[in-house]
């Protein structure tokens, strides 16, 4: 090896380490802290759900982050069912994961779309589970709230909207 290549890699072995240590101190920490954390939060919802035992129901629940993309929804509602002119009292528990299409905000209207389980009393003392779908459209937040159309399947044609009291920064 020459003298020019030994001393150049000489200086370039010196200076190095230190450098890249100063720029390590100095660099920027990641804005993790910054970002306020992710908390469950509050929602209202009318639906109705159109089958052989038809039912309009009102109730509410609460939207469990799992994460930026996801959301594990609780709710209740209760309401009437109507089946060959009669009608009766009716109540839904569901439990549906939703995968966010927009978790951040970043357009005035957003996707979702989720599946799980429903639980509903329809007939006369009758429990029934079935499987939902469901494809939800966010709107734009207004006074600390945010719209939701839904359309799915669970127990019938499910037509809904919520109104979900969720965080500025996530839906």
């Amino acid at each position: 090896m020459t003298l020019a290549r030994r001393r150049s890699a000489h200086f370039a072995l010196r200076w190095t380490l230190p450098l890249a240590l100063i720029l390590d101190l100095f660099a920027p920490a990641p804005a993790q802290a910054q970002a306020p954390p992710l908390r469950p939060y509050a929602e209202v919802r009318g639906e109705g759900i159109i089958a052989p035992t038809s039912s309009g129901l009102i109730g509410g629940g609460v939207q469990i982050p799992l994460g930026f993309y996801a959301r594990l929804g609780l709710d209740v509602s209760g309401g009437v069912a109507h089946e060959h002119d009669e009608s009766f009292a009716a109540a839904r528990g569901d439990a549906i994961v939703r995968f966010l299409i927009d978790p951040f905000r970043e357009s005035p209207w957003a996707l979702s779309a989720g599946a799980g389980v429903s639980v509903a009393y329809q007939d006369p003392s009758t429990w029934r589970a079935f499987l939902a779908v469901v494809l939800d459209v966010e709107g734009r937040r207004a006074g600390g709230i945010t719209p939701a159309f839904q359309v799915g399947l669970g127990g019938g044609v499910r037509l809904g909207m919520a109104l979900r009291f969720s965080q500025r920064a996530y839906r």
